[in-house]
């Protein structure tokens, strides 16, 4: 069967995105809007309240962040383009914030994160050979002013996980920063366990090139999921490597194909979302259609994928969002056909029950 004639037996709706990338946005234009407006007392309290109670949107997104995002919109694109003149104009408005709320460790944040932001487009524009010294210098100023701004805000004192990971920030602008991130990596972690982007942030310092190797990543992978398993399992280790994938275009040959495949469960479960759901299915498709091209000296990890891909279908997956999926209708098809083959061949369709899927062939 053809793509096509596969995808037309899904009685399912498939959905260009998830809804969770529309809510993100909203989130982010609401608050720039409200940045714009000069509503600065009400965002403080949004992003205090939303920091401190670990506030959650759809696919285990913190709205944290979120917020931060869309106050610093206009840094983000003047940044994009290089343009740095506007992006002090940016910061000047922070620090004038700051300076009208001293104590805030919410304007404290925007301010920090607003000179990290520079400071890492700098130390980029400065790789690029633009005015490299200069450059390069300036970039170490302002990661310097973001350290000083931190280190009168602690974390855990503030409770804060939003603080915690502008903080982790630094370690790729100051010259302490390699030696601390573990440190600073586990205060994140215990702030917000649940929070992916701790474990994927420091999945990727951990990379060979950056500051890790093979070794040290594998090392922190089950480190992390060590330290959060008792909230969210061994999600971390999955997050370790799916950051790692992202980055690199490849799983890391270091990967436990048994250990990934229990993570990425816990990973799914951790939010019982169907964005994560689908990132799951893409990933374990990804993996069965390369052990299917080994060949028969990968049979043992075709089991072990597939099985793992039609407990995703069968009890996890009951939306599909194909921009997850990394060959969008290909990959989607490709996995149906290895979950629902024999049952599509006796002319079934596929439709939603419970949480996950299954196939009810029609009567003649």
């Amino acid at each position: 069967m053809t793509a096509v004639e596969i995808l037309a037996r899904l009685d399912v709706e498939v959905m260009g995105q998830g809804p969770e990338a529309t809510e993100w946005q909203c989130v982010r234009n609401d608050h720039a809007a409200m940045a714009d407006a000069g509503e600065w007392h009400d965002l403080l309290d949004a992003l205090r309240f939303a920091d401190q109670d670990r506030t959650m949107a759809s696919g285990g997104q913190r709205v944290a962040p979120l917020i931060s995002e869309g106050v610093r919109s206009t840094l983000t694109a003047a940044l994009a383009r290089n343009d740095f003149a506007r992006a002090g104009d940016e910061l000047a408005r922070f620090q004038a914030v700051f300076e009208l709320s001293p104590g805030d460790h919410a304007a404290a944040h925007l301010l920090a994160q607003a000179l990290i932001d520079i400071g890492a487009a700098k130390r980029d524009a400065a790789g690029r050979g633009q005015m490299s010294q200069d450059l390069w210098a300036e970039s170490a100023a302002h990661y310097a002013a973001a350290e000083e701004i931190l280190d009168d805000f602690d974390p855990i004192e503030q409770m804060s996980p939003l603080l915690a990971a502008t903080r982790y920030q630094l370690i790729g602008g100051i010259e302490a920063g390699v030696g601390l991130c573990r440190d600073w990596f586990e205060d994140w972690c215990d702030l917000d366990p649940e929070d992916a982007r701790a474990h994927a942030t420091h999945a990727i310092h951990m990379l060979p090139g950056w500051h890790g190797s093979l070794t040290m990543f594998e090392k922190e992978a089950r480190r992390a999921a060590h330290i959060t398993h008792g909230v969210t399992g061994k999600a971390a280790y999955a997050i370790f490597h799916l950051s790692a994938l992202d980055r690199l275009g490849d799983l890391l040959p270091s990967l436990d194909l048994e250990f990934f495949i229990e993570a990425l469960a816990d990973y799914q479960a951790a939010t019982g979302c169907q964005h994560r759901a689908n990132v799951a299915a893409n990933i374990l498709t990804e993996l069965v259609r390369d052990y299917r091209l080994a060949g028969p000296a990968a049979n043992y990890q075709l089991t072990k994928a597939r099985t793992a891909l039609s407990d995703i279908f069968w009890n996890r997956l009951h939306e599909v969002h194909l921009n997850r999926w990394e060959h969008r209708a290909d990959s989607l098809a490709f996995a149906l056909w290895e979950v629902f083959g024999p049952a599509l061949k006796r002319g079934a369709r596929i439709a939603r029950r419970g949480q996950g899927l299954y196939t009810r062939v029609p009567r003649s």
